[in-house]
């Protein structure tokens, strides 16, 4: 037992002595330097090579942990959104001032889940430790350089079990208040802050605890919506995920049909030649409020999934469905993060997140908009003001390229908003039939006229 305390502690203490360590001194740059010379053999035949390693995803059983792309690196508040700013998971951030004090409760955190679990800290830790090969690989080289394979075991073992004992415990961990659980909570979601889920099975496998993928799924879902107000956790069915965001991304979007995705590839295909030809497919609209002035009304999906929109037009209204939108301050950072994992390698090439936020932020313009949502029941605002919702996927959406994901529901959209006659009418029954007192005035006005014309009727010679 004494044995085991050692093992859990020492890294703890090892890993944070001695001030900066070397992993985030390497961003500061010198001035610049002068490339030695190459000659052109040499040139031609790393050309030649090039291809060779440059799918990482090829290289290892289990994905890559990315960075955050360059393109985004320079982007205002980059920090803020990106970088841990109380606990460090993984490699990247490991070892910088600021995160030491949270270091130091992982290996309580480590003893109190190996305890429930009913496991012995050295079989885990030989587990880890066969595999520190497969896990070197899931990071950039110059970030793991520097560990040898049993410092980079012990951090890997202390992260996993700090990472499921913060599930298991719901986030309430003795020593943390409740602002800092909060923090921690979007820290687990940052992009350079993940481990692979491999590693977390690597812990969890053996462990004396029943349904523990189901504690997994019911944490990550509760970070989007409500339980109470969705499937149930069981039956949600989700794809083996290579970390805790990209869980995250498997839980907004749902499972996409077959059928529809078939589809959807069929339609794009054959008509991508026409519209190339002919003429380029242009949005007019601009946000909700005009889409209301067309006869596009809104309705609630009932789902959470950002896959779950739907358009059905009518003669002379339809009818958008939106899936369910829970905005508080979490909500930014991990959009932010989401959008920088599928702009990766390794990441799924459908760019569904970053094309429902492009689509989102052509529908939402300003605090209007917002409200309509509200109103609609599709949004819940839990920031308090609706103009600080439409600033934020403004923001989020600003600079992103659309990959058209929803370009079937767009042009459907469109189609119905260049009819002039449901503007027409639209704006007619919007003028004169917005309360329930105008069609009643209505009403009473054609039953009027119906009973004049009777009488009239009645009143002339031989009737």
């Amino acid at each position: 037992m004494e044995k085991q305390q050692e093992l859990i502690m020492n890294v703890g203490e090892e890993e944070v002595e001695g001030g900066q360590p070397s992993s985030w001194n390497c961003d500061q740059t010198e001035g610049p330097k002068r490339e030695p010379e190459i000659e052109v053999e040499d040139w031609i035949g790393s050309v030649g090579k090039a291809k060779e390693g440059s799918t990482p995803s090829s290289q290892t059983p289990w994905p890559t942990i990315p960075k955050v792309p360059h393109l985004l690196r320079e982007t205002k508040d980059f920090n803020k959104f990106f970088q841990p700013r109380l606990i460090s998971i993984g490699p990247y951030h490991h070892g910088k001032p600021h995160l030491h004090p949270l270091e130091k409760i992982k290996p309580l955190c480590a003893k109190e889940f190996l305890a429930a679990c009913q496991q012995r800290i050295e079989d885990v830790y030989q587990n880890i430790k066969s595999n520190i090969g497969t896990v070197r690989k899931c990071y950039d080289k110059n970030a793991t350089i520097k560990y040898d394979d049993e410092t980079l075991a012990r951090m890997t073992l202390l992260d996993g079990c700090f990472i499921l004992q913060f599930i298991l415990c719901k986030g309430y961990i003795e020593v943390l208040r409740e602002h800092e659980i909060r923090v921690v909570e979007l820290d687990l979601f940052l992009l350079e802050n993940q481990l692979p889920f491999g590693v977390l099975q690597l812990i969890f496998e053996t462990a004396n605890i029943l349904s523990i993928k189901d504690k997994i799924k019911e944490f990550v879902i509760s970070r989007i919506t409500r339980l109470d107000e969705g499937p149930q956790v069981s039956k949600i069915q989700l794809e083996e995920p290579a970390h805790l965001l990209d869980l995250l991304r498997s839980a907004l979007l749902g499972r996409e049909k077959k059928q529809e995705a078939y589809a959807h590839r069929m339609r794009t295909k054959s008509s991508s030649n026409k519209e190339s030809s002919s003429q380029v497919n242009w949005q007019s609209f601009r946000h909700i409020s005009e889409l209301k002035a067309a006869g596009i009304y809104f309705k609630p999906s009932g789902t959470w999934f950002l896959r779950d929109i739907s358009f059905k037009s009518h003669f002379f209204y339809a009818y958008l469905k939106l899936p369910l939108l829970f905005i508080d301050h979490s909500t930014k950072p991990r959009f932010l993060n989401l959008v920088a994992y599928e702009m990766c390698l390794d990441a799924p090439h459908d760019y569904a997140v970053t094309s429902f936020l492009c689509f989102l932020d052509s529908l939402i313009d300003h605090a209007d908009d917002v409200k309509e949502l509200r109103n609609k029941k599709i949004l819940y605002n839990c920031l308090g003001s609706d103009t600080e919702v439409a600033r934020i996927f403004n923001q989020i959406a600003d600079g992103l390229v659309d990959l058209d994901v929803y370009k079937d529901v767009k042009d459907d959209i469109q189609k119905h908003y260049d009819k002039m006659v449901n503007t027409w009418i639209a704006e007619a029954l919007h003028n004169h039939f917005s309360s329930p007192w105008t069609i009643m005035t209505f009403i009473a006005a054609v039953c009027v006229l119906l009973l004049t014309g009777v009488q009239t009727y009645y009143t002339i010679p031989g009737n």
